[in-house]
């Protein structure tokens, strides 16, 4: 859909949610978006939000509607046989380590994300957030929605039940523990109390961030096989 089109359909969408946007400020996003990538998804987001937010209460309604409207699309976004490049890099990345200490094993090729066990996939989820690689969190998210979250395509459901059996297969009630005890277990000194509750704030972060991710993966199927009004739609709530 021309970016064009998705401008049209999002600012409708922002005055129905209850957003003042003027002809002005219509057109101002409008040459706006004539410069700044639709790639580059903060700098659009944040150059919309300029020219279209004039009260910090509206930010939240205006974020929730954009990531409708300008969700990723694409074919690694449809809800049966998704794929993710990266994951599967990240996949064979950790059976080429596994191999060098054992000398054999499934190897590289040995099925990818696809045949990942779910405690090699929770493996996966701990190093990613242990590290704060963002963009492994994100592959992560997108592999467990497809994995877990049990999407068809025209199923009448909403996103917090995907939500719900996803999170709930990936236990992350129990990650924070575990990743509080590794980073214990392999520190070179015993830890101050500050440095401990800076490391579990951190983690916790990581974790929520991940949380959203997920969520975030949700959205983008449902947008893709909905449309972005119908979902939209759902989740219009008032102005504070």
């Amino acid at each position: 859909m021309p970016v064009v089109d998705l401008m049209s359909g999002f600012v409708a969408e922002l005055r129905r949610a209850g957003l003042p946007v003027s002809l002005t400020e219509n057109l101002d996003a409008m040459e706006a978006v004539k410069v700044i990538p639709i790639e580059d998804r903060d700098a659009f987001k944040y150059a919309l939000g300029a020219t279209l937010v004039k009260n910090s209460s509206h930010w939240r309604v205006f974020e929730t509607i954009f990531e409708v409207y300008f969700s990723l699309r694409g074919s690694q976004y449809n809800i049966v046989n998704a794929t993710d490049e990266q994951a599967d890099e990240f996949w064979r990345d950790e059976q080429d380590q596994a191999q060098m200490g054992q000398g054999e094993g499934r190897g590289a090729g040995g099925g990818g994300l696809e045949a990942l066990t779910p405690e090699e996939l929770a493996n996966m989820l701990m190093r990613a957030l242990m590290q704060g690689d963002q963009a492994m969190m994100r592959a992560l998210a997108r592999q467990s929605v497809a994995r877990f979250a049990g999407m068809e395509p025209g199923r009448p459901v909403g996103g917090t039940y995907y939500l719900y059996r996803t999170l709930r297969n990936l236990d992350l009630d129990n990650m924070l523990a575990k990743l509080l005890e590794a980073n214990k277990s392999g520190a070179e000194r015993q830890m101050s109390s500050l440095e401990q509750r800076l490391t579990k704030d951190e983690y916790e972060q990581r974790i929520e961030q991940f949380k959203k991710e997920v969520e975030a993966e949700i959205r983008r199927r449902l947008v893709a096989d909905r449309g972005a009004e119908a979902m939209a739609k759902t989740l219009r709530k008032p102005l504070p």
